[in-house]
């Protein structure tokens, strides 16, 4: 019995010292690897390196991983032939999966990694790229947050549509494109509330750290993407549901669907952004949806309802009544917008501002707004100042507007207004430079004239 005691125990200490030993060659290979890797040193004695640590090391640490996917991406980049970069394509392909046999955890949005590293790089097949994203969007939705990636999934939908494949229909686009647009706006929703907090932070007067000025200008510039996806997938969309189209094809359908709230609401959401909102079917799908469920959506309907049909006070009626439901703050900001450009306009510049600013005030973040009352103060420049030169500095003040969106649309907006403003020599010629405008006229505020 002593003697089997004595082997076991010399056994144990043989194997721990074997995995000590073992752990310690990964360490170092990883140590050698990280250090060429974040270098940007992703020559062939890194991509040894990291085909060692895959062999031998698989489940050691995932920065691996991390550092391997960098050097194969490069590898991808430099790759000298077609063939050579299938072949590198199909090993970054084979590092997802092995990080997520070893770290299934921590590997997150594979699927969506593997299709746009297909997609980017022209290899595979359309069928290819779609599975994966279509297995990602169903099994792992939380971590589909790639823009590029959502609008790749739904043009390939309706290529294989428009192509006949698959025996995919209009109405399965039209739940396609549905589904993928809620994806969006929850993910709009996550980054513009992080963005919102950052703003009023701002507003309040503090100073953000370095660290939040990054996240901001990231928020940003992700806030952008969405806008332009969404975009997008509406103008994708917009060839393939005309009204001649929609309108007997849901109506066809509506008496089947009129006790269902959400195919009413999706119904009368489509027939409004494709302008076939004064088509007595509408009307027809808002009222249903009102009187089933009334909710802050039922009675944006029924504004847009009205206000085609002229009835601007009605309009307005309802559309303040579905901002008052409102929960969503974007949605919210959404409505006073509507209500600010359609039944205000520039006819009514001080309410159509008021409104802007009711949208801003629900979501700090809705940069349209900005750039909308920008609008508002650059069509008044003949109406404004008392001088020339007074007219053409309300454009300083329509760019400073237009700048707070933080958007791309809001820059080139600036960008053209500070064309319109006085020019560095007209500054000079006046005497004025340093010096305040105040616009008396509706717009009630004041600019300053830059230093030369």
């Amino acid at each position: 019995m002593k003697t089997k005691v004595i082997i076991l125990f010399a056994f144990t200490l043989v194997t721990f010292n074997g995995f000590a030993q073992s752990a310690a060659n990964c360490a170092e290979k990883l140590s050698i690897f990280a250090e060429m890797a974040k270098t940007k040193n992703y020559g062939e004695e890194t991509y040894k390196q990291l085909q060692e640590l895959r062999k031998d090391c698989p489940s050691f640490d995932k920065a691996i991983y991390i550092y391997g996917e960098r050097t194969i991406n490069f590898r991808i980049d430099n790759a000298k032939t077609p063939a050579d970069k299938e072949k590198e394509v199909r090993d970054f392909i084979k590092l997802q999966e092995e990080f997520k046999t070893n770290f299934p955890a921590k590997a997150l949005g594979i699927e969506v990694k593997k299709a746009m590293v297909l997609f980017e790089n022209n290899s595979g097949t359309s069928d290819e790229v779609y599975q994966l994203l279509d297995t990602a969007f169903k099994n792992d939705k939380d971590n589909f947050s790639n823009p590029k990636a959502l609008y790749v999934y739904f043009e390939i939908y309706v290529n294989d549509f428009e192509a006949n494949k698959n025996g995919i229909k209009l109405q399965d686009v039209f739940t396609k494109y549905d589904q993928i647009s809620d994806k969006i706006d929850e993910e709009e929703k996550v980054v513009s509330d992080a963005l919102d907090v950052l703003l009023q932070k701002e507003e309040s007067g503090t100073e953000l750290t370095d660290k939040e000025k990054i996240a901001k200008k990231n928020h940003q510039i992700n806030l952008d993407a969405f806008e332009t996806i969404h975009s997008s997938m509406d103008a994708k969309i917009a060839q393939l549901a005309t009204c001649e189209r929609l309108i007997p094809f849901l109506g066809a359908s509506f008496d089947e669907n009129k006790g269902d709230a959400e195919w009413l609401k999706r119904a009368a959401d489509r027939l409004d952004k494709k302008g076939c909102s004064s088509d007595p079917l509408f009307s027809k799908i808002s009222d249903a949806l009102h009187s089933l469920n009334p909710t802050a959506e039922s009675a944006y309907n029924l504004g847009v309802s009205f206000y085609t049909k002229k009835n601007t006070t009605k309009a307005l009626e309802y559309f303040n009544q579905s901002a008052e439901l409102q929960k969503d703050n974007t949605k919210k900001a959404n409505v006073y917008y509507t209500i600010a450009r359609s039944i205000y306009g520039t006819g009514n510049k001080v309410q159509a501002r008021a409104y802007a600013e009711k949208a801003l005030a629900a979501k700090p973040s809705f940069g349209e707004a900005h750039v909308y009352i920008a609008l508002l103060y650059a069509n008044s420049a003949n109406d404004c100042g008392n001088d020339p030169f007074e007219k053409r500095a309300i454009y300083w003040l329509a760019a400073q507007t237009a700048r707070k969106a933080g958007t791309t649309s809001g820059n080139e907006a600036a960008s053209s207004y500070d064309k319109l403003a006085p020019s560095k020599q007209e500054i000079f010629n006046s005497g004025r430079a340093g010096q305040s405008i105040c616009f008396k006229c509706w717009v009630g505020k004041c600019v300053t004239v830059p230093n030369l």
